[in-house]
């Protein structure tokens, strides 16, 4: 009984950490949107193996957050900017509101 359910324990710990791979790939954004098809074939079809090649790999190949702070930052302030030219927000409520996202890291 308690062999039985080792087991079924372990299984389960496979298949969640499979399901976060899995998860991981498609939220994250990688250098190459073909690298990212490939982790995914990987980890899809061969998962053990592929759940510890992405957990090794993985990053290397994932975008340097730093990049997905700029980008983010460059498309807040480009929301900002047209709510701004559309009247939704004043001069001052513009420059406030620029001056938080440029404040972030």
């Amino acid at each position: 009984m308690m062999f039985g359910l080792f087991w079924l324990l372990v299984g389960l710990s496979i298949f969640a950490l499979w399901v976060w791979a899995l998860v991981d790939i498609i939220r994250s954004d990688f250098k190459d949107i073909g690298i990212k098809i490939v982790w995914f074939l990987l980890v899809f079809f061969i998962p053990l193996l592929g759940f510890i090649l992405y957990v090794i790999l993985g990053n290397s190949t994932k975008l340097p957050q730093e990049t997905l702070n700029s980008n983010q930052k460059y498309n807040d302030l480009e929301r900002v900017k047209q709510l701004y030219d559309s009247g939704a927000l004043n001069e001052a409520e513009f420059e406030q509101e620029k001056e938080k996202i440029m404040s972030r890291n």
